[in-house]
């Protein structure tokens, strides 16, 4: 039983460094411009998920888009490595964290987030 506690333990401690590495992708000029583009479009809670994914899948984009604006070669990322996955999974959970945030100041300012009515029947 003992085994399968540490076992479970070494997993969240796994899970939890990798969040903190993909929050620390997130903590920069680019991502947090993505993040806050990304929160002030979702419309829900509900939609967290899908709006990281999206958040992800743009960040991703950028640093390919990056170096060719800059006149460098357009080289895709090699996404059939563990590398690149554990890079994408890292920065979904960063996303996630960091749109939440972000979401939460929004619904807290009068204003800003869409009212619910309610459909007159």
């Amino acid at each position: 039983m003992e085994t399968l506690i540490e076992q479970i333990g070494t997993f969240l401690m796994g899970l939890f460094a990798l969040a903190q590495g993909g929050f620390d992708g997130v903590n920069q000029v680019t991502g947090l411009i993505i993040a806050l583009i990304a929160a002030l479009m979702m419309p829900t809670w509900r939609s967290l998920w899908g709006t990281a994914a999206g958040a992800t899948l743009a960040h991703i984009l950028v640093g390919v888009m990056r170096p060719v604006l800059d006149g460098g070669a357009f080289v895709l990322p090699d996404i059939m490595t563990g590398e690149f996955w554990m890079t994408a999974l890292a920065l979904f959970l960063g996303y996630a964290v960091v749109i939440a945030v972000f979401f939460f100041i929004k619904t807290l300012l009068p204003g800003v987030s869409p009212r619910r009515t309610r459909a007159a029947h």
